[in-house]
């Protein structure tokens, strides 16, 4: 696919593995040449791509059996993007097993190329277009030794090191497979090589005179090794994972002098009626429409089902898309909040037609059970980040949407298993004396859940530690796929069950401990003289006695998260060499999907410049890409009186949320929610909810400001924080921590 040179070879690829060839003239042009493949939606001229519906389609008419495409995308969304558009419409799963393949451990570029030496492939360079490649190294096998030394020389003397050069993958050469592992190849390929073709850009081609099959021999057992799967964690994961199996502590995250809700407030089945639904907010940069729920009743006694409510939510949700003049496909982030998750198999078809663009946003799904108003079975939030325009109408300042889509089965993270992303980047705001790309981006991720990527089912072995670790896993290799250096927050969502504050403090320590200093560096610089021995044995001798000649570095770099390099910080903790943690929540609902005992959801920025901040005085962190006119805010209210904060923020800076998640439980002072603006603001519905510190509170907010002027809320604070450097340490404001004091809470 995509490539022409030995295609004269491709007929005896039948009888060599002894499965049948269906084959098709390619009657369409290079009509899409973005990154993202999308359907053409004319017929007048064909895509090359949607050859393969046809076809595709003649093979299954002939095979029922068949149900998956396999294809060799290692790191070209250009091909993963066709084949999966085109399987998902024939109902066919892809398989992408090679996707990512550089970053899974051992976290070597050529690694691959050893794996396919183990089990006796042979694939012989064809063509080549790169420099430091001539017509010497046409028909060499690329899986051994000599071989990959010399594609490392090349690619180092050029430059040209973690991007794959050494596999092809940016179009340095072409290979011809002949030959692999005696179970799936029954017969081999021999050619017959010609004179070297070689063209004024420099390109070598490899001729064929003729080609021919042949028996294997009983060599071919012996070249035959055993298949080497990748490890399922990442060696700073695994790391995480086996220290909380074998530590043995059991205090409590809590410190002496915190006040804890010792048990869950009691609710009532009205406690979340009086949050607004069906609420837009339009900033200069953000769209909201949060908890759009079905308000109308039925003529009959029961409610609409399901299914009817979701499907006149997404009628009204065009509808006031159309009023704002708003795209349903720039909506980037969406909360889908059901009250049993045994309708979710029925309402994600519903959703799916709505969302069928390229890159669907991102999204959280969850049952929220009893907790969601009475009468309402489903409700539904979104986010647009929107182009800056002027008074014409006119675009000044684009957000850039990209999004990360993956559907094929890999071992790198799951596959989506809906219509959503697996994360969508937006350009943020920038201030007018800056670059546009000196703010970053705002990379909204999907919820992630403990699947095995290769398989989808989900990951058991190791208990609730297990899936808390996986599942974060997925979100950091998302995130670095994505760029991104920082975490504005994270929520981690666990079902209701018993003892849910023990799951609390894993997940929590989970999360302390992928940012602490054993497990910050994924590039594995702490075990650089380990891996400095492994790569001496592959240096080729000449290089080793001239040392001026460039040495290639085959590990492959992995950005680390939190990229400490970006960070400045203006919280002081009593530990110079603790290193700042972005705040983590954990909140209890009724159910996740596919019955999971954790979700995780996070933010990330890619900005190269981020301030990150936490008050002395009240549980409120405040994260700032230097350059942007954003802030994005976390604040746990802890009693009625942590509504104080929120107002306060709204008299300095908040006066509208750009967008923001409140996460309410039963303990939270919804009579004293005026007090604070909700505009811009959606409301998940929980059973508990737990702060940082595995602190139980009433609710957690999670939001950002766009340019609201002020300081960012530092202003009132900040009088409190120097009032207590005057009044002695311990004290909280009057306006903060009186009555809790008074209430011995």
């Amino acid at each position: 696919m995509y490539q022409t040179v030995g295609h004269s070879v491709i007929p005896l690829y039948e009888q060599a593995l002894g499965i049948p060839l269906y084959r098709q003239e390619i009657i369409g042009n290079a009509v899409n040449s973005e990154r993202d493949y999308s359907t053409p939606r004319s017929q007048q001229e064909q895509d090359e791509t949607e050859d393969l519906v046809p076809l595709l389609k003649k093979a299954m008419l002939a095979h029922p059996e068949a149900n998956a495409v396999s294809t060799g995308a290692i790191l070209s969304t250009y091909q993963r993007t066709r084949v999966e558009s085109v399987a998902i419409r024939l109902g066919l799963t892809p398989l992408s097993y090679l996707w990512q393949y550089p970053l899974l451990p051992p976290y070597s570029q050529s690694q691959l190329l050893h794996d396919m030496a183990a089990v006796g492939q042979e694939a012989i360079i064809i063509k080549t277009a790169s420099g430091g490649l001539d017509e010497r190294i046409l028909g060499w096998n690329i899986a051994v030794q000599s071989t990959i030394t010399k594609l490392q020389k090349a690619m180092a003397r050029f430059g040209e090191e973690s991007n794959g050069a050494v596999l092809g993958e940016g179009g340095e050469f072409e290979t011809l497979a002949l030959d692999g592992p005696k179970p799936l190849w029954k017969k081999k390929i021999r050619i017959e090589p010609g004179a070297a073709g070689v063209s004024e850009g420099g390109q070598s081609v490899l001729k064929m005179r003729a080609s021919e099959l042949e028996e294997k021999g009983e060599e071919s057992d012996e070249r035959s090794g055993a298949l080497r799967i990748p490890d399922m964690f990442d060696d700073e994961f695994k790391r995480v994972l086996d220290e909380q199996e074998n530590s043995n502590d059991t205090r409590s995250f809590i410190s002496d002098d915190a006040t804890l809700l010792s048990e869950p407030v009691a609710k009532t089945s009205s406690t979340f009626d009086d949050l607004s639904r069906n609420a837009s907010t339009d900033t200069p940069t953000v769209f909201t429409y949060s908890n759009l729920s079905d308000t109308s009743r039925s003529s009959t006694p029961s409610s609409p089902s399901p299914s009817r409510q979701l499907t006149k939510i997404l009628l009204r949700l065009n509808h006031v898309l159309k009023q704002w003049n708003l795209s349903r496909a720039g909506i980037n982030h969406c909360t889908l909040l059901l009250r049993s998750m045994s309708d979710f198999t029925v309402l994600n078809p519903v959703y799916g037609q709505y969302f069928s663009g390229v890159n669907p946003p991102a999204r959280v799904t969850i049952s929220v059970g009893d907790s969601m108003p009475e009468g309402i079975d489903v409700m539904l939030s979104i986010v647009i980040d929107k182009d800056a325009k002027d008074r014409k109408g006119k675009v000044v300042r684009s957000v850039s949407r990209q999004g990360l889509h993956v559907q094929g089965r890999s071992y790198w993270a799951p596959a989506n298993i809906g219509p959503y992303s697996q994360a969508i980047s937006v350009r943020l705001p920038w201030e007018p004396s800056q670059s546009e790309a000196s703010s970053g981006e705002v990379v909204y991720v999907a919820g992630q859940i403990p699947l095995i990527p290769a398989s989808m089912a989900v990951y058991t072995e190791r208990g609730f530690k297990g899936q808390a670790t996986l599942s974060l896993q997925h979100l950091w290799r998302i995130g670095r796929a994505k760029g991104v250096r920082w975490w504005t927050g994270a929520v981690g969502f666990i079902p209701s069950g018993e003892n849910p504050e023990e799951k609390v403090k894993i997940a929590q320590a989970a999360w302390r401990a992928i940012h602490s200093p054993s497990s910050k560096r994924p590039d594995g610089d702490e075990d650089e003289d380990e891996d400095n021995e492994d790569n001496a044995l592959d240096i080729d001798p000449w290089d080793r006695r001239n040392t001026h000649t460039a040495l290639f570095n085959d590990t492959t770099h992995r950005p680390p998260i939190p990229d400490l390099s970006a960070l400045t910080t203006t919280h002081a903790t009593p530990d110079p060499s603790q290193l700042p943690i972005p705040p983590c929540f954990v909140v209890q609902v009724e159910s996740l999907p596919r019955d999971v005992d954790i979700e995780w959801s996070a933010t990330g920025l890619t900005s190269p410049s981020i301030s990150f901040s936490r008050s002395p005085l009240a549980p409120l962190s405040i994260t700032h890409p230097t350059n942007g006119s954003s802030r994005f805010y976390t604040l746990e209210v802890r009693s009625a009186e942590g509504t104080d904060v929120l107002r306060h923020l709204g008299q300095e800076s908040v006066q509208d949320w750009t967008s923001a998640t409140l996460y309410a439980g039963p303990g939270f002072g919804y009579e004293d929610h005026a007090k604070f603006s909700l505009r811009g603001v959606q409301w998940v519905p929980c059973k508990r909810v737990w702060g940082e510190g595995g602190r139980e509170c009433a609710a957690v907010l999670v939001g950002r400001c766009d340019g609201g002027g002020g300081d960012g809320g530092h202003g009132w604070l900040g009088e409190r924080a120097e009032a207590c450097g005057t009044r002695g340490e311990g004290c909280a404001g009057e306006e903060l921590g009186a009555r809790e004091r008074r209430q011995g809470r």
